[in-house]
């Protein structure tokens, strides 16, 4: 937290840069030692607001006459006098900056409305404008007006209940509002009921779309995005209709969408998430039969879905993320042969019934499976082996027995291995150094079944050890008749060994027995 200013600050009559200024109760410059900052510029933060006794100090600033000032934010925290909505809003009126300004953002403001200057067309060089937890709000300024605008973020809006043709034009005939609008977010806006849009030709150029946290949001989204390249909608759970027309969208992620419909998706679609659904296999299905090109699919509680889509999707999907569904069929996934990066989060979830078969996927990559109850043995498959997996993580799969070897498992470019409260495990696969030429990193967390390294030893090229919670494991290495397995000194690139102790294991114990394991 930045302490107030100093008085006297206005003496450094010189001083042109001044990011942050920082006004208090009592003892600190006021805001109108600002006023003799004659040259300043760059950007500059004013937070304390609330503390400004009157629109004559705020005058005083002289904020107009900036014109080196690019950008500019003005912050108010909270008032102990209750409701200043007119107050902050005699303020806010007298800190209008010069036309020069680019950046602007507005946090904290408790007026019912903006003054006028607030989105006036006479800023044409302002590109980006943020307005935050203005909460008294009822309005929002007419934005559209500030034609090179390019990035617009409005939040924590919770007594704005409709956006209307104020905040195209103010009642002013526009043919192109928005006209340079590229990114527009709207975030915590908790009554917001009503998304008026102006015109079909409104937002001509928007790339990115976010509505989040807006539950009372019924209606409309625009109609036509046609520059449209993601579009991000989450817990909006009234919202309905459709979704815009976007030819152009690559990226799309909706979370608790519950009253959309959806139709068929654009064909040019590479990324697509999904939470808290109710659609089910057949509307997935419909959704996916045009995405010829998508990378990237994340499933996420959507309870209704029981298989994973066959048209279209496995052809050339690189990323898969799965959690909490109740998947029944599961045995589509083998034919995601393109997949380079997979993620299965338990829930309902059973991948493959007991095995999961890593050499059904050549160009797999990255592979996590977390709290995956019926998985007992990871192996190969029909002698095939992952030679592009980096990444293997295993966590909560209380029931994971062993690695498979007898099948021809051999990882080798794993460079990382990370093992964690897989209860039933009992060991690490023997000659590890063949099936993990590659590692680097092991990390092994409560698995209490492991009692020992492998005797053959562990893979030379190991940079990185982590051991915690494992209570046999780091008995092996105190036993003087086990710790020879672990043979450190024979790992010439190892530079990072920890572990973490249980009640069991006494610091004074290991030190001097983790000493000898390195002669």
């Amino acid at each position: 937290m930045l302490s107030e200013m100093p008085k006297g600050l206005g003496e450094l009559k010189d001083l042109r840069i001044l990011t942050d200024y920082v006004l208090g109760d009592h003892n600190g410059s006021s805001i109108d030692e600002l006023g003799k900052l004659k040259h300043l510029g760059g950007r500059l933060a004013i937070s304390g607001l609330e503390t400004v006794v009157g629109a004559v100090d705020a005058k005083d600033a002289n904020l107009k006459d900036r014109i080196n000032l690019k950008m500019l934010e003005l912050i108010w925290g909270k008032s102990k006098d209750g409701d200043n909505s007119k107050h902050d809003r005699e303020v806010l009126e007298e800190l209008e900056p010069h036309l020069n300004l680019e950046c602007l953002v507005i946090t904290g403001y408790n007026g019912t409305r903006f003054p006028e200057w607030v989105g006036r067309s006479s800023f044409s060089n302002m590109v980006s404008l943020s307005l935050a937890n203005c909460r008294f709000c009822q309005s929002l300024p007419p934005l559209g007006q500030l034609s090179s605008l390019k990035l617009l973020s409005i939040s924590g809006f919770s007594g704005l209940v409709t956006v209307g043709d104020e905040f195209y034009g103010n009642g002013h005939t526009l043919a192109n509002p928005f006209g340079s609008l590229e990114i527009l977010t709207f975030e915590e806006m908790s009554e917001w009921e009503e998304w008026y849009c102006w015109s079909d030709e409104a937002f001509p150029l928007p790339q990115e779309l976010r509505i989040s946290d807006c539950p009372k949001l019924t209606k409309s989204l625009p109609k036509d995005l046609p520059c449209l390249k993601e579009l991000v909608i989450k817990k909006c759970e009234s919202l309905g209709g459709v979704l815009p027309r976007a030819p152009s969208v690559c990226k799309l992620e909706l979370d608790g969408c519950v009253a959309l419909q959806l139709e068929p998706l654009p064909c040019g679609l590479r990324e697509l998430a999904i939470g808290g659904s109710s659609m089910n296999d057949s509307m997935l299905e419909q959704m996916l039969q045009q995405c010829t090109q998508l990378d990237k699919l994340s499933l996420v509680k959507c309870y209704d879905i029981r298989s994973l889509p066959e048209v279209n999707v496995p052809i050339r999907l690189k990323e898969l993320y799965i959690k909490g569904c109740k998947v029944l069929d599961n045995s589509k996934i083998l034919l995601y042969t393109a997949l380079e990066s997979l993620e299965i989060r338990g829930g309902m979830w059973h991948p493959l019934g007991s095995s999961f078969p890593l050499g059904s996927f050549p160009l797999l990559k990255r592979v996590s499976i977390l709290i995956c109850k019926d998985l007992k043995f990871i192996g190969a498959s029909g002698g095939q082996h992952p030679a592009c997996l980096d990444y293997l993580s295993i966590y909560y799969c209380q029931n994971l027995i062993c690695f498979r070897i007898e099948d021809g498992l051999c990882v080798t470019n794993l460079t990382r291995l990370v093992l964690g409260s897989c209860t039933s495990l009992k060991s690490l696969p023997e000659q590890m150094n063949s099936v993990f030429p590659s590692l680097e990193h092991l990390q092994i967390s409560y698995c209490p079944g492991i009692e020992s390294v492998p005797r053959t030893g562990l893979p030379s090229k190991l940079k990185r050890i982590s051991i915690n919670g494992s209570e046999k494991l780091m008995g092996s290495m105190i036993s003087n008749s086990r710790s020879r397995e672990w043979s450190l000194q024979t790992l010439p690139s190892l530079t990072h060994f920890s572990f973490g102790l249980s009640k069991e294991l006494e610091m004074d114990t290991c030190y001097p027995l983790l000493s000898q394991l390195f002669v």
